[in-house]
């Protein structure tokens, strides 16, 4: 056997594993899975078994307000004289007049000046103009806190109790008297007395 130097063996050797590692291919590298987080500690692993999180749904946008709702009933065309500055309503009943007589509005006049009032201060409806209206819309509509029904009962306009004529009535936070058609008051001076009691009684005259 023929002895080789130690250093010539050395080089040798390193040689030959330099020559082999530049033989090997990267994909035959084998490494840990240690080595493997401390290369890619960023890197994201997915477990083949983990369900993915259901999508979430859109929520369906909002209906408009109103538009599957049935339409709302329309509004009646309020048609009245006077100005209801004291949210005193006068309800008549006059099928052949948009309002009242001239007349009948003449003596209305005279009423209502004999208690400091005139035709401003209070509304004048006619009740033909709202045959199937409930009493409350009317009453809602003027703000009214004094009710004068004429040639209209209480029970006609739609309240719930029927009282004698003349006789003031409190009822829901409203003041309220029936009394028989202006015209036929202006002729019938007894009656036409004792409607200027009640008016009286209201109005503190």
């Amino acid at each position: 056997m023929i002895p080789i130097p130690l250093r010539e063996y050395s080089e040798g050797t390193n040689s030959a594993v330099r020559k082999k590692v530049k033989r090997m291919s990267l994909n035959k590298i084998d490494l840990t899975p240690g080595l493997v987080a401390r290369l890619y500690p960023r890197s994201l692993s997915i477990d083949p078994t983990t369900q993915a999180p259901p999508a979430v749904q859109p929520e369906p946008a909002a209906i408009a307000s109103g538009e599957d709702a049935p339409a709302a009933a329309a509004l009646p065309d309020w048609k009245s004289l006077g100005g209801n500055k004291k949210n005193i309503l006068v309800v008549v009943y006059y099928p052949g007049d948009l309002h009242l007589p001239d007349t009948s509005f003449q003596f209305l006049s005279q009423l209502l000046n004999a208690c400091k009032l005139t035709p401003n201060d209070v509304a004048i409806v006619n009740r033909h103009n709202y045959p199937a209206l409930d009493h409350k819309m009317i009453i809602g509509h003027f703000q009214s806190a004094v009710v004068l029904l004429f040639g209209i009962t209480t029970a006609a306009f739609g309240l719930p109790f029927e009282i004698p004529p003349y006789q003031v009535q409190n009822h829901a936070g409203l003041t309220v008297v029936h009394a028989p058609s202006l015209h036929e008051l202006k002729e019938d001076k007894p009656a036409k007395t004792q409607l200027w009691a009640s008016l009286k009684t209201i109005f503190n005259i």
